[in-house]
């Protein structure tokens, strides 16, 4: 339980944000039962669902079980026996992309094993898991920000947004668990710390995360080669290395389709936005919003990307309220907003780590942009970005000049 040690944050502090996350969770597992009560579309209960039918399977025959636990040896028409009944296993528009759905489903399949059908029984499992990421983040930041540990706090657990969504059983539990550890041990290694619990959590991270969104392991490949290339060259010429990573990278993501045909990456992209348009449309969705429809050229997505990046980062906003869930996301986006506006009115560059700056930008840009490319909807859009707000936070914490913001705010009090 060394994990759980943490400068900063005493044991009674990290039970109250359990519990807190806990309550989310409880709060919403009744939002869903008796407020939105068709399970069918509710992402906390359609998996939740789907796994009770995998894990009818080890009592009726295990080794169905353990092979589509695994996914070793399920790909056979065999498998429709449980698969067929499932409403999620099939994605009603699929594609070359591995189905992340599995993912959860097995997470729930396996938890289920415990569990005796509670659904909060689940909840408490992957809050324990996102708390273990949300902590590994904090920790990776403290150490270079010792003088802002009240201020990290607040921008990794008690974002409200995060609080909700990443308390649900819900994809994003996985990614903050997973992204949490790669970045955190990551660090560690390079530092020469924890090598072998590190490279453990590092290969677990890897493999859920590419199970689970990888386009988030995508994005940190790279990014973590780029820091690593700055924290051993003394942070000189910071951003020119990470611009140099990431078109290298981006060369060869353009080009693995004269190798892969399959893995064509802006085809991939026009059509994951064409068919979440289309699922918004077939299910009604009341929060779908109008956006530039994608071709597969890198110019078409290249000229999209700002909208894409504003659309996550500023909707939907107070005129798109139109439900109570809306209402609050919009509010906690204006009070981003603020508190960006206030941050880089009061800005401080000397003396910022460059290299925690840099990653932690390019970690939210490319994030912002992929989602605003390939989601038309603000419930997904909120969801989805959850695991890079806390970064966008830190950023505005990293270069606010508080004793400038004070000066200033004094000097106003006084006149007055």
């Amino acid at each position: 339980m060394k994990f759980f040690k943490i400068d900063g944050l005493s044991r009674k502090c990290i039970s109250v944000i359990f519990v807190l996350k806990i309550a989310s969770g409880i709060v919403m597992f009744v939002i869903y039962t008796y407020y939105y009560t068709n399970r069918s579309t509710a992402d906390i209960f359609k998996y939740f669902d789907d796994g009770n039918i995998m894990y009818s399977a080890l009592s009726e025959k295990p080794s169905d079980y353990i092979k589509m636990i695994t996914g070793i040896g399920n790909d056979n028409p065999h498998f429709d026996l449980y698969y067929a009944k499932m409403n999620n296993w099939y994605r009603q528009y699929e594609s070359t992309m591995y189905n992340d759905n599995h993912t959860i489903i097995r997470f729930n399949a396996f938890v289920r094993i415990f569990s005796f059908g509670y659904y909060n029984v689940h909840s408490i499992f992957m809050n324990f898991l996102s708390l273990i990421g949300l902590l590994a983040i904090y920790k990776f930041f403290i150490q270079f920000l010792p003088d802002k540990k009240k201020e990290i706090l607040f921008a990794v657990f008690f974002l409200p947004c995060v609080i909700f969504w990443g308390s649900g059983v819900l994809k994003e539990g996985l990614l903050i668990f997973g992204s949490g550890l790669l970045i955190y041990y990551f660090n560690e290694i390079i530092n020469k710390r924890k090598i072998i619990k590190g490279l453990i959590c590092i290969f677990i991270s890897f493999v859920l995360l590419l199970y689970t969104k990888c386009y988030i392991l995508f994005i940190l490949i790279p990014l973590l080669i780029a820091y690593l290339w700055a924290e051993k060259t003394n942070h000189k010429n910071v951003l020119l290395k990470y611009t140099g990573i990431l078109i290298f990278f981006l060369l060869i993501i353009l080009n693995i389709k004269y190798i892969f045909p399959e893995y064509d990456v802006l085809q991939i992209l026009a059509t994951k936005q064409n068919d979440f348009i289309n699922l918004a449309q077939s299910l009604n969705s009341g929060s779908i919003i109008k956006v530039n429809i994608l071709r597969p050229d890198f110019f078409n997505i290249l000229i999209n990307s700002p909208k894409a990046f504003l659309n996550t980062l500023l909707r939907p906003h107070l005129f798109e309220s139109f439900s109570l869930f809306t209402l609050l996301s919009a509010i906690e986006n204006l009070l981003i907003l603020v508190i960006g506006i206030i941050a880089l009115f009061f800005i401080k560059i000397r003396g910022i780590n460059k290299n925690l700056l840099v990653f932690s930008l390019f970690f939210v840009l490319i994030t912002f942009i992929l989602i605003g490319l390939t989601t038309p909807v603000f419930g997904a859009i909120v969801r989805y970005k959850i695991p890079a707000l806390p970064f966008l936070i830190i950023i505005f914490i990293m270069i606010f000049d508080k004793e400038k913001f004070l000066k200033k705010f004094q000097k106003k009090i006084i006149k007055f």
